[in-house]
């Protein structure tokens, strides 16, 4: 059993810490820098990381274009400048030539474009697609549709349901060795059997792939000889035969946008055979120009994408690692960096330790020579290991909420907000009545909600989470164009760019009412309505108690219902609910990415199955606007004219709350969570 825990009931028993500190303050090593996590991290590859617990890991270990400073906007890293095309669709980013992976080997454009393909390569199975999905062709390529045929780009025509072939499948009439692109004079460490299937994933000299070392055509591929496969290099002659080569398949031209010259085709649909359509990630808007050279192609105009250059779907992978163990290359033994930290030792659910990396190209951004991260899920156990002085800080919200009335008294603990909403979905084919969702929102006082949670929530009827006006500075509240005074928040995208979300349906008992009778005028009011919120979170449970009553005060019964956490996540995804808890956690400052992209008619995110031809309009409107103060006040439009018709009803921002000791330094608290943890030292 760990300290802390028999730390707890020493809490409940002597009662609270005394001072102005709630944990030991005298307890530091300086150089080490230890920090309680909020769990055990699902993945440290960042393309297939997908977890809070996650994602604070890859930025020390893997480094990306434009990482997040301390503010949490990008800042030079890996790219010490970029460029951006007049019309938001091309983005090109300088590389630095003196990055190193740990193994010595140089960081180049072909890396970062190798861990891009892999986010998108079906066989991947990343969960992180929809983040770079505004590359131009991502989805298409994704989903096993979009193909090179001369020199156009194609898509696959196919009846409904049907699944795509795999078209980048091959054989080979002789055993293939698998080797190393850097060391192809070094041993094979795979060989497949001469006539097994192999995936093609890439061949060397395209667009956004390695040179050939030799002259000759290298092809990269996939054996799934078991659960991990294994992927190599091979002569791409040796590929001799292709088990879907035969296929008959009707494609036709894809989108004029999604063209390398941007010019649309007749939309003729034309019958092909298999092996007439080229498998390649050269379909893709992702060129490697040089060795230190990378440009991102969009479909669409994307102002946000620079922001998106920070996520973890776009910080490099070791291909040589990557490529001989793909689910365990990140384990110490095997792991290669390239961020300022490397990872030493990882004693599952347990610690992990991260040293400083000899290769990084800043040894002076690097201000403590270890890191020790904690993982531990359960709140107590973090709270009071800190308490304790075994970690210097924590990550947000490890605090039980039985803590949280009394901590404001503590110098060491802090409440700063998130880009992050709490909400309640509405199913609109099911609650399909616009008065009575409205009324449903109108009938929230939602001021009242932190007196009861004590986690210093930010209470909004706005969708779009952000900072409180209030907290905004005089040149800040001038770039949003509000007053001091003003209520609300606004989300700080860029320098000098803001985006003020439209106020939203806030509580007005009258207006609630009235909403109401016109429901009921119109047939819209059932006897009862459902509400659902996951099990286990004691203030999920006390604000449904609070809506309940909240509602009942305007004349409707809503019974509530504490479901388990994965089948309520199924339940609204497949849409089977009425109204149900739920919210956004937001990785880019932008609205349009994060938000309101939840919204569109027919995707998967969209639990309320909402579908509004006027929303859908306003969008199409913004997605091609250069000027982006002038395509935020579109957006806003569209926001507005969703959040009127209630399909979500927005409750609060959510905090973030830390503690973090008094000789902790330079450990930042940004709106989008991602605290620079190379950069936090210890005060001596």
């Amino acid at each position: 059993m760990r300290a802390s825990f028999v730390l707890a009931v020493g809490l409940a028993a002597c009662g609270l810490p005394e001072g102005d500190y709630f944990g030991r303050t005298d307890r530091r090593e300086p150089g080490t820098f230890r920090w309680c996590n909020s769990g055990e991290p699902d993945h440290l590859d960042p393309v297939l990381a997908s977890s809070q617990a996650s994602a604070p890991l890859l930025a020390p270990l893997f480094a990306a274009r434009a990482p997040d400073g301390m503010d949490g906007l990008p800042v030079p890293s890996l790219a010490t400048r970029w460029e951006i095309s007049d019309d938001l669709r091309t983005f090109t980013f300088h590389l630095r030539t003196d990055a190193r992976w740990s193994n010595g080997r140089p960081v180049t454009a072909y890396d970062v474009a190798y861990s891009a393909i892999r986010v998108l390569s079906p066989s991947t199975g990343s969960p992180n697609g929809d983040n770079i999905a505004p590359i131009r062709n991502a989805p298409g390529y994704l989903a096993r549709k979009v193909y090179a045929l001369g020199g156009d780009l194609v898509e696959l025509v196919l009846d409904a349901d049907a699944e795509p072939p795999d078209l980048a499948a091959r054989t080979s009439s002789h055993e293939l060795a698998l080797r190393d692109l850097f060391d192809l004079h070094g041993a094979p460490y795979a060989r497949v059997p001469a006539g097994t299937t192999v995936e093609l994933i890439a061949t060397t000299g395209l667009r956004a792939t390695w040179p050939s070392p030799d002259g000759q055509a290298w092809a990269y591929v996939l054996w799934q000889r078991d659960v991990e496969g294994v992927y190599g290099w091979v002569p791409a002659s040796a590929l001799d035969g292709q088990p879907n080569g035969g296929l008959a398949l009707r494609v036709q031209p894809v989108a004029g946008k999604d063209q390398p010259d941007g010019v649309a085709r007749p939309p003729t649909v034309r019958a092909v055979h298999g092996r007439d359509l080229v498998a390649t990630p050269d379909v893709l808007g992702i060129h490697a120009l040089d060795a230190h050279t990378l440009v991102f192609e969009c479909g669409d105009p994307t102002p946000y994408f620079l922001a998106a250059a920070d996520n973890r779907a776009l910080r490099t992978t070791p291909v040589e690692a990557v490529s001989r163990w793909p689910l365990t290359w990140t384990r110490p033994e095997h792991i290669v960096t390239s961020g300022p930290l490397h990872l030493a030792s990882w004693r599952e659910r347990d610690r992990l330790e991260m040293v400083r990396s000899p290769t990084y190209w800043d040894p002076a951004e690097v201000r403590s020579d270890r890191v020790v991260v904690l993982a531990m899920d359960d709140q107590a156990a973090n709270a009071n290991t800190y308490f304790a002085g075994d970690c210097d800080a924590t990550s947000s919200n490890n605090i039980p909420s039985t803590y949280l009335p009394v901590m404001p008294r503590y110098k060491d603990y802090d409440v700063s907000p998130w880009l992050a909403v709490y909400f309640l979905w509405v199913q609109t084919e099911v609650v399909a009545n616009r008065h009575l969702r409205r009324a449903l929102s109108l009938a929230i006082d939602r001021t009242q909600i932190p007196r009861f949670t004590f986690g210093g929530e930010f209470p909004s009827a706005q969708l779009t989470p952000g900072t409180p006006i209030a907290r905004l500075t005089p040149a800040q509240r001038a770039a949003c164009g509000v007053a001091a005074d003003a209520p609300g928040v606004a989300l700080l995208m860029a320098e000098g760019l803001c985006y003020v979300p439209p106020p939203g349906l806030d509580y007005d008992l009258a207006r609630a009412k009235a909403e109401v009778a016109q429901a009921r005028a119109e047939g819209g009011v059932p006897a009862k309505l459902h509400y659902i919120f996951n099990a286990g979170g004691e203030a999920h449970k006390q604000i449904a108690e609070y809506l309940q009553a909240a509602w009942a005060a305007i004349g409707l019964d809503v019974e509530i219902e504490a479901h388990e956490w994965n089948a309520m996540l199924a339940d609204t995804h497949a849409g089977r609910f009425e109204i149900s808890r739920l919210g956004n956690i937001g990785n880019v400052a932008d609205t349009e990415s994060e938000f309101l992209a939840l919204f569109h008619c027919g995707t998967l995110d969209n639990r309320g199955r909402y579908c509004s031809k006027e929303f859908e309009r306003l969008m199409a409107e913004a997605r091609p606007m250069r000027d982006r103060v002038a395509r935020n006040a579109v957006l806003r439009r569209a926001e507005a004219v969703m959040i009127e018709d209630a399909p979500v009803i927005p409750l609060y921002v959510y905090t973030q709350k830390h503690l973090v000791k008094p000789y902790v330094r330079d450990f930042a608290i940004n709106l989008v969570d991602q605290p620079p943890l190379w950069r936090v030292w210890i005060a001596p």
